[in-house]
């Protein structure tokens, strides 16, 4: 057996810590919403890194469509085309599918960041207005979020386009 005078490096010292969540993120309507046909959304995760696999998230709704409070307008993870009035054909309430959660490994300290893209809400005010954010991760309960949030970065490089940094939402 041989002996050193240093300790022997540890699993943490030699490999970095990471988070392995899965996640997912859906965009709700906060009051009722007039949907136009052609209405989209495009909504995925990003990190430093790139864009989290599988994350993308598309939403078109090829119909005119009046969605209650409180109804899933995007999500993340899957795409959903709407051509059918589910609640006048007596199936149910009208809303997107919801987002399908996605391996995410994020180091602690990292940004992340929703984008999302639509041609509803093309001004800031008018996303904060009309629309809430519901947060899925892992088995935990789904967080409910407002995106005029304190803890939230929001930006809009663009009409119709966002940065949202919810890292605060991901502290252990």
């Amino acid at each position: 057996m041989l002996y050193s005078a240093t300790p022997a490096a540890t699993a943490t010292d030699q490999t970095e810590v990471k988070l392995d969540l899965k996640l997912g993120l859906e965009l709700v309507t906060g009051p009722p919403c007039a949907l136009r046909l052609g209405t989209f959304f495009e909504t995925w995760v990003t990190t430093p890194g790139g864009t989290v696999r599988r994350s993308l998230g598309r939403d078109e709704y090829h119909l005119d469509l009046y969605l209650q409070c409180g109804r899933r307008l995007a999500a993340t993870g899957r795409t959903h085309v709407c051509q059918v009035d589910l609640e006048d054909a007596g199936l149910g309430p009208n809303q997107a599918r919801p987002a399908v959660q996605v391996d995410a490994e994020i180091e602690p300290g990292t940004p992340v960041i929703w984008g999302i893209r639509t041609n509803l809400f093309l001004t800031l005010p008018a996303l904060t207005e009309g629309a809430t954010g519901l947060l899925l991760r892992d088995a935990a309960e789904p967080l409910p979020f407002r995106l005029d949030d304190k803890l939230l970065v929001v930006e809009a490089p663009a009409p119709g386009r966002y940065i949202v940094d919810i890292s605060a939402f991901l502290l252990p």
